[in-house]
């Protein structure tokens, strides 16, 4: 029996042996009679040769999103999943396109007028404008310095009304400002509010820094509270270094921090987490622990945290003095005003008094200080609050049981990002007019009247103008490309492998250089990017860095910043600081550590456990350069899909889990 065995796997092997030979001849065979094109290559091989076919035309780059995103050079998976997202987009613009109306009627007007950025007419846009269509009149209206400027301030920013210089704040036309009373000066803005709200479009006027520090500097004799306002996406940049010596050091503070619905949720407590970093940066800016009374997480696009404010200041200040709203520029002070304006903290009758401020993504849109009269919180009023809150919040509850379900189960931006409600306890009553009365003449024009019995004792809520920091660089943009480096949704984290030798730009605007990696010998770090879906990623070679950046800029590649050839001429380039970033491994499941690149974004690196990394930064004259520890994101590589095949990207996955 053992004979056998041994006598069948002896001929086994012969024959597998004989026809194995007669394969490989075969093979051999067809092969020499198939050209290299005709042959077919495996799925791995193809997807190699598309990776390097891709930067064929581009030599210095190593990696840039946008050629991975083209998709004649994308493998079988990357097309798969970016025809997936493509249908996914295009279901959402459809019901964006469903929501909107037909016509907008701005563009409209706008589009009428041909080339021009607003309508040759649109000083009809004011109430009080007496002239004809066939009128000529230069396209900002005329100045006339020969008539005194007024005492009454605009209503938008606070700057006194004028007709005098059309580069000074508060201007409007003499043909509009001419004859008009006291009474109608309250209730226009100037030009540069009007075209803000109308059109988007920022008029150049004349303002100095100082005439900002004396605007803020009479809160420091004075007893009040500061509300001091901050800028999530961009701080410590959105701190003003001298803040404390401008308030005072006594000065009983709120720290706001906004646009907290952008941030990505790494883990359940992460909102405490940000409380904590905030109050660090504040302290090492100069701020005494014991004047920050509160700290709140706002967001003043969406409405949340915007009750528990309110609620914390009738609770610590009450109707002690006046409230300051104080920052830097572009934080949200006056979307926070004007919420604040629509809520229990303004007295019912003066909200339809006091116009609302401007409000737009270009920075310094307040530029005198505008307020509005502060609620008593009374006792009783308080009681009444209290039950209006807690009925909505039971409301609350059962409605997010379905909206909660979906969090879980199909995961969505919107259904995690944080919204809340803004409800007021208190109305004000108004007259019942009757429909088909006839009215005697003209109906006055009503306007908050500060000298009234009624508010001379009141406390008042300011809006201050913003400060702008040192270390930002919103000034070098212009309007649209402020608009694409601002995020509008929940920010996706973009990871990237980045080796020694290598540097990752940032669109144009900023550049980081990994130089070595001490202690333990690595290829390369894992490195995840906080900012604006429309900024580039670009990798390259260090030692090409600078050749790439010439010849890439005002491109697709890097896109912003962008435009002709004097306006990138006048772009500073990239500058960066004498010292290296030293990085140290501490954990091995989080980052350590991020580096903030001014109004850009941040970076956060998976640094390897008991390592030390050498990196350098560069932004425009290497501003708002900063190491943030602890960081914002420690959870970041959660947020991460898999590295994607042959690059140095990883997916992209939803920028929220529900976890510890």
């Amino acid at each position: 029996m053992f004979t056998l065995r041994k006598l069948i796997k002896s001929n086994l092997k012969i024959y597998i042996k004989n026809n194995v030979r007669l394969c490989s001849q075969n093979l051999e065979q067809q092969s020499s009679n198939v050209s290299d094109a005709e042959r077919k290559l495996p799925l791995r091989q193809a997807e190699w040769n598309l990776a390097k076919e891709r930067y064929g035309h581009h030599p210095l780059l190593l990696y840039s999103n946008k050629l991975e995103e083209q998709v004649e050079y994308m493998g079988y998976r990357q097309l798969r999943a970016y025809n997936y997202k493509q249908t996914i987009k295009e279901k959402q613009q459809i019901r964006q396109l469903q929501q909107k109306p037909l016509i907008d009627e701005t563009q409209s007007k706008i589009d009428d007028n041909g080339n021009d950025p607003f309508p040759r007419n649109w000083m009809e846009d004011y109430e009080f404008y007496e002239g004809s269509e066939n009128e000529i009149h230069p396209p900002y209206g005329t100045a006339d310095s020969s008539i005194p400027a007024s005492t009454v301030p605009c209503s938008g920013c606070g700057a006194n009304l004028h007709c005098a210089r059309t580069n000074l704040p508060g201007f409007i036309p003499v043909e509009i400002f001419k004859g008009r009373t006291v009474k109608e000066l309250q209730s226009i803005i100037c030009q540069r509010c009007h075209f803000l709200k109308q059109y988007n479009i920022a008029l150049d006027i004349e303002i100095t820094p100082e005439s900002y520090v004396e605007t803020i500097s009479r809160i420091k004799d004075e007893y009040a509270l500061a509300i001091v306002m901050v800028d999530l996406l961009d701080f410590p940049c959105s701190i003003w270094p001298g803040i404390s010596d401008v308030l005072g050091h006594k000065r009983p503070l709120f720290v706001v921090g906004n646009k907290v619905d952008l941030l990505p949720r790494d883990h359940n407590n992460y909102l405490d987490h940000v409380k904590s970093c905030l109050k660090d940066q504040m302290l090492q800016c100069g701020l005494d622990s014991l004047n920050i009374k509160h700290i709140s997480l706002i967001s003043a696009k969406t409405g949340y945290g915007i009750e528990e404010l309110i609620t914390q200041l009738h609770k610590v200040w009450g109707y002690k003095g006046n409230v300051y709203l104080v920052g830097c520029t572009n934080v949200g002070k006056s979307s926070l005003f004007n919420i604040l304006l629509n809520s229990d903290y303004c007295r019912p009758e003066a909200t339809d008094l006091v116009r609302r401020a401007t409000t737009c993504p270009w920075p310094g849109t307040t530029l005198q200080l505008l307020k509005f009269p502060i609620f008593r919180p009374s006792d009783i009023r308080i009681f009444q609050r209290y039950r209006r809150l807690t009925a909505e919040r039971k409301l609350k509850q059962t409605e997010k049981s379905l909206p909660r379900h979906k969090k879980y189960k199909a995961p969505d931006i919107k259904a995690a990002r944080l919204v809340g409600t803004i409800g007021r306890t208190f109305i004000n009553k108004e007259e019942d007019i009757d429909a088909f009365a006839m009215s005697s003449g003209t109906q006055p024009i009503t306007t908050l009247n500060e000298m009234s019995q009624r508010y001379r004792e009141a406390k008042w809520c300011y809006d201050t103008p913003g400060v702008m920091h040192p270390e930002q660089f919103t000034e070098l943009l212009t309007s649209k490309e402020l608009q694409q480096l601002t995020p509008h949704d929940m920010i996706v984290p973009r990871a990237v492998r980045l080796k020694p030798g290598m540097s990752l730009f940032l669109a144009g605007l900023a550049r980081l250089d990994f130089i070595n990696c001490k202690y333990v010998d690595i290829d390369w770090v894992k490195v995840f990017v906080f900012s604006s879906m429309q900024l580039p990623l670009v990798i390259a070679q260090t030692e090409n860095s600078e050749q790439l950046y010439k010849e890439y800029l005002g491109t697709e590649i890097l896109g912003l910043p962008n435009g002709d050839e004097a306006r990138l001429a006048r772009w500073p380039g990239l500058q960066c600081k004498n010292e290296d970033i030293h990085l140290v491994g501490k954990y091995k499941d989080a980052i350590s550590s991020e580096i903030v690149l001014s109004s850009a974004g941040w970076i956060g690196l998976r640094v390897p456990y008991a390592s030390d990394c050498k990196f350098k930064a560069w932004t425009p004259h290497a501003r708002g350069i900063y190491v943030r520890t602890p960081p914002l994101v420690p959870y970041v590589d959660r947020l991460v899909g898999k590295r994607i095949r042959n690059s140095f990207a990883y997916n992209l996955r939803q920028p929220f889990v529900f976890r510890k």
